[in-house]
């Protein structure tokens, strides 16, 4: 048996599979703050646990740490300058395998949820960071760079004037996605707006509660969500874009988003489908152990 691990800021969890995508181990620990020594034996005692192969390799869902990525800042300070991949691989003696989280959830959702029909599928996770992943069959397309679905650090697609006003991203860039449509970027929107900082959801609950701010900045979402999805299909035709994180849980998107792709994408109207994501974060640890098995 193979295994899957997601190192989150929070929390290290891990998990393997059936052949029906049910979990048959699941294990969650607090992720150490600094120590990573620590980290690697708290690992290693996981995947003893798990009870997997001595020979299997474990694939690791982290979103610092390897290839060369940049690491957000708001990463886990135990990750800052922590090569995952070598450490782990010591720690454990066997082979390590490294994905993104997103990219991890595109193949948990390309395998057993919500695109596992398609024949090429997009995840879009809108949270405090975007980024995603691309699929085809149930094949996670990583890029030679090992990027494919970095979305968040594309530029805002056909910005307006007040678009343009050199929002900053911690990669270094400005205009990015990320600035725009990740849930710091709508609170940011409506603090801007009100001089009152409220959450995601309570910017959502105000929306419906006639609040005309909140309902124009979500407005605003709709639209920015649209042209953002509109350059996927543009790009690489779809059949289906799957929406993950905190903002994948506002329903308006799965009307409104669609509604704005005949402005923007090529053909006009478009065959692919916007959907919710099948299962909660806990499908990145799943796809992690899905790429560990892919890996064998």
């Amino acid at each position: 048996m193979s295994v899957g691990i997601h190192i989150a800021n929070d929390f290290i969890s891990t998990a393997a599979l059936s052949s029906g995508g049910d979990f048959v181990f699941y294990e969650q620990i607090e992720t150490p703050a600094h120590d990573a020594g620590t980290l690697c034996r708290h690992i290693a005692d996981l995947v003893q646990r798990s009870a997997a192969d001595p020979n299997a390799p474990v694939s690791v869902a982290i979103n610092s740490g390897f290839g060369g990525q940049p690491s957000p800042p708001n990463s886990a300070p135990v990750l800052a300058n922590l090569d995952v991949k070598s450490a782990l691989q010591a720690s454990l003696g066997r082979p390590v395998e490294c994905i993104a989280p997103a990219q991890a959830y595109a193949l948990y959702e390309a395998s057993f949820g919500a695109a596992q029909t398609s024949g090429v599928a997009c995840l879009l996770y809108l949270d405090q960071n975007v980024t995603g992943g691309v699929t085809f069959g149930q094949t996670l397309w990583k890029g030679g760079n090992r990027l494919a679905g970095a979305w968040g650090h594309m530029p805002l697609g056909w910005p307006v004037p007040h678009e343009l006003d050199g929002r900053g991203c911690w990669c270094g860039r400005t205009g990015c996605l990320e600035s725009f449509i990740s849930a710091k970027g709508v609170e940011a929107d409506y603090l801007a707006s009100t001089e009152t900082a409220l959450t995601v959801d309570e910017i959502s609950r105000a929306a419906s509660q006639n609040d005309i701010v909140a309902e124009s900045v979500l407005q605003i979402l709709d639209d920015r969500v649209g042209r953002a999805t509109a350059m996927l299909i543009n790009m690489l035709d779809p059949d289906i874009i799957t929406l993950a994180g905190r903002l994948a849980s506002l329903d308006r998107l799965y009307v409104n988003v669609p509604r704005k792709w005949p402005g923007y994408t090529f053909t006009g109207k478009s065959a692919t489908h916007l959907v919710r994501a099948a299962r909660g974060d806990d499908a990145i640890v799943a796809g992690a152990y899905i790429h560990a098995k892919m890996a064998r």
